[in-house]
């Protein structure tokens, strides 16, 4: 009962009837508000459990996606290192490639400048031994121009043809004329 209340005694039968009454319709008012509050909380905490369960279920969906993610993510690094290894051997290889390309080319090229050295010392040797002939001929063009310069004409009259070959005297002045107009 409420302490604030209080029944008052009837002569003969104990409390008061309209007393009683009143205190059992303030009870049942307050059975009946505190039911309805009852209610109100339960619909609350049940609204809330639902909210609850919510938002288990979706921290669980986070989870299972951030599972997902991290599995991709590592799937990706794994895939990343691999295409490192494969581009990385790829490099070395291409270099190792080209090392020997150009190893075998500098060999070729060293192969090819020593042909052409041994070329050009060949031309060299040729051109001197063609120099050394040609001074050779041109001394022995002098020389016999001086001879025949020196003869007495006559000598050249007397010399008798060759049978091979029988050139005009006139032919024979003028082959000697070319070489001793430039002698002198």
């Amino acid at each position: 009962m409420n302490g604030d209340q209080k029944l008052r005694r009837s002569w003969l039968r104990g409390y008061r009837q309209g007393d009683v009454e009143l205190a059992v319709a303030r009870s049942t008012l307050l059975q009946e508000q505190l039911q309805h509050e009852l209610e109100a909380i339960r619909a609350r905490a049940n609204a809330m459990q639902t909210e609850i369960a919510e938002l288990h279920r979706r921290i669980e969906s986070y989870r299972k996606r951030e599972t997902e993610m991290t599995n991709s993510l590592d799937e990706m690094r794994n895939r990343r290192d691999q295409l490192e290894r494969e581009s990385t051997a790829r490099a070395q290889s291409i270099i190792g490639e080209a090392e020997q390309r150009a190893a075998a080319l500098r060999t070729e090229g060293l192969r090819q400048v020593g042909e052409l050295q041994q070329q050009v010392e060949q031309l060299l040797g040729l051109r001197a031994g063609l120099s050394a002939a040609l001074k050779r001929v041109t001394q022995d063009i002098a020389d016999a121009l001086d001879r025949l310069a020196a003869a007495p004409a006559r000598a050249v009259e007397q010399i008798p043809p060759h049978p091979a070959a029988d050139p005009a005297p006139d032919d024979v002045d003028e082959r000697f004329a070319r070489w001793s107009d430039s002698e002198s």
